[in-house]
């Protein structure tokens, strides 16, 4: 049993991993019985952001809480989160505001985008506004930021390419610039294991030449 200022300290350290937010299991994990949850919330030192997710009311504030909620939501019964942000969601956190993104299909936007396994199952609804979709996606395809995993720049591109999110002359100015910042090199897209078609697609788009 750990002492009170241990589990804070505990938990504290959990949040800090993940934007100041945490699962009512990492809580009890740190020490802290599911009968206290309640008198923490009330007292103002936990915010309840959704069922069985809250934010510590002393962690700095984040640009986008949303992003760290939901992933913990994805989180399977042992804890371990599932859901990767993907297609324009991934998009938006990769490009910067002058290189102005595309408006995008209506089936994708303005939602947050995850991507989940295939064999993702939650016995509650989705929540509002996060809409799933569902490959298994492996860990070369992964990225990850504080609170929150997205898929890589090159697999965002395919994604949203596959998905026809938006106009393919939008879609090739998106993928110029992110090849510009340094974000995906000529070698991933040589050495990416993806469908010849796929990658003849991209070297077209950036105007690369075969060899």
């Amino acid at each position: 049993m750990r002492s009170s200022k241990d589990a804070s300290r505990c938990l504290h350290s959990i949040a800090e991993a993940q934007a100041g937010f945490f699962t009512a299991k990492q809580a009890h994990s740190a020490g802290f019985s599911a009968s206290s949850h309640t008198y923490h919330v009330r007292e103002g030192h936990w915010i309840r952001e959704y069922r069985g997710i809250y934010r510590l009311r002393s962690f700095p504030a984040v640009l986008r809480p949303e992003l760290a909620r939901w992933h913990l939501w994805s989180m399977d019964r042992a804890g371990r989160a599932q859901g990767v942000y993907s297609h324009s969601t991934a998009l938006g956190l990769y490009v910067t505001p002058e290189m102005r993104p595309p408006e995008l299909h209506p089936n994708l936007h303005p939602d947050l985008h995850m991507t989940v396994p295939t064999g993702f199952r939650r016995s509650g609804a989705t929540p509002e506004g996060l809409a799933l979709h569902f490959a298994d996606l492996p860990e070369s395809d992964i990225g990850a930021r504080n609170g929150y995993r997205l898929t890589t720049p090159l697999r965002t591109i395919l994604d949203l390419a596959a998905a026809n999110a938006m106009p393919r002359e939008e879609l090739s100015k998106v993928l110029l610039q992110i090849v510009k910042r340094g974000l995906i090199a000529r070698g991933q897209v040589k050495s990416a294991r993806i469908p010849e078609v796929s990658r003849l697609q991209l070297e077209a788009m950036l105007g690369w030449k075969k060899r």
